[in-house]
């Protein structure tokens, strides 16, 4: 959340945290309510973090998607592009807070697209700035996900007269026949 050292750090204790306990054998929602807690009671410094959590099962083709104060993801499956949304808050903000889980059935060629807000903000043309991101990836002619990422990040970059103002990140990820 946020840019620099300080995002940098509470990323990283977030993510930390979660390997620790996901191994320990903890449970994912009471890992990130274990999280959430923790950030809180950071005293020191304002620390919180966004949580964008993908968990694939390969037998079974599932992937639940976990959103907690992040940017959307994209899911194209050939011309048509979902957007699976957060609805709440970053971890580390307020007790209690609600998760956004999707469980979504994934198909050969489906194709997974992850931003950082630095791309998703970009784009100051659209009120709903992620809309800039889904029409892109509809017009799209390629499904290969590094080109897909490419074009996306020098779009954002164009958006910006070519000066990178935030951390721009975007992970895609095709879903392939075996």
């Amino acid at each position: 959340m946020g840019s620099g050292p300080d995002a940098m750090k509470s990323s990283k204790i977030a993510i930390k945290m979660l390997e620790r306990l996901l191994k320990a054998g903890f449970d994912k929602e009471v890992s990130l309510k274990l999280i959430n807690s923790a950030l809180i009671a950071n005293t020191e410094e304002d620390m919180y973090a966004t949580l964008d959590i993908q968990i694939l099962d390969l037998y079974a083709g599932n992937m639940e998607f976990i959103k907690n104060g992040a940017c959307p993801t994209f899911i194209k499956r050939n011309k048509e592009v979902q957007l699976l949304k957060s609805l709440n808050i970053p971890t580390g903000i307020i007790e209690n807070a609600e998760l956004v889980v999707y469980d979504y059935d994934l198909q050969p060629g489906d194709i997974l697209v992850i931003c950082s807000d630095g791309i998703i903000e970009s784009n100051t043309e659209y009120i709903n700035r992620e809309l800039w991101v889904k029409y892109l990836l509809e017009d799209m002619q390629t499904d290969d996900a590094q080109n897909l990422a490419n074009i996306i990040l020098n779009e954002a970059i164009d958006h910006q007269f070519g000066m990178q103002k935030d951390d721009m990140t975007v992970i895609v990820a095709k879903i392939s026949e075996k």
